[in-house]
């Protein structure tokens, strides 16, 4: 699981029977200290995520426990929607800003 940033859609007109009527979104993984990496993901989303939201997606499986049809062709789902995170800098050993030590949506 990673959190990951919310960056576009996706529309396919053809695609397997059991994803018709699912949203796809197009996510980057987030660094909580540097800007999203350049790399993409393409996610499930049940939830209703939108364009600049922080969420949480899950991959194999638990993607597709997380939909609720564990034989659906997908890779990635959207299981949360972050509002809010907090990185105890006593715990986190990384170089992590003060300035990222925390998030709230708005």
């Amino acid at each position: 699981m990673f959190i990951g940033k919310v960056v576009g859609s996706l529309w396919a007109t053809r695609k397997t029977e059991n994803t018709k009527g699912v949203k796809f979104l197009i996510v980057q993984p987030y660094n909580l200290n540097k800007e999203p990496n350049t790399d993409t993901i393409v996610a499930a989303d049940t939830l209703g995520a939108g364009e600049g939201e922080l969420v949480m997606v899950a991959y194999g499986r638990a993607a597709r426990v997380a939909v609720g049809n564990e034989d659906m062709t997908i890779e990635a789902a959207i299981i949360g929607i972050i509002d809010e995170y907090e990185v105890d800098p006593g715990h986190y050993h990384g170089d992590l800003e003060p300035s990222r030590q925390s998030y709230k949506k708005q």
